[in-house]
């Protein structure tokens, strides 16, 4: 299975994140910048890259409330 490469995006609520293998991590308010892909490991949620080594999972019902894509292509 394929999967897209990341789409950018803003959030629309404050979220908390992690690094890439600790489980430490800090909150990104609303208005932050971030890329947005479905998970690889669990197609019911969708990963949320802060750069390189920060991210946060969310749930696919929520991502409409949670984030804004702004790369001018179609949602659906």
């Amino acid at each position: 299975m394929s999967y897209e490469l990341p789409r950018a995006a803003k959030l629309k609520v404050e979220m908390e994140s992690k690094y890439l293998g600790l489980s430490v991590g800090r909150t990104h308010k609303a208005g932050k910048k971030c890329k947005v892909q479905r998970s690889p490991a669990n197609p019911g949620e969708f990963v949320i890259w802060f750069g390189k080594t920060e991210y946060a999972k969310v749930a696919a019902l929520q991502l409409t409330d949670t984030i804004e894509y702004c790369d001018g292509r179609q949602q659906f």
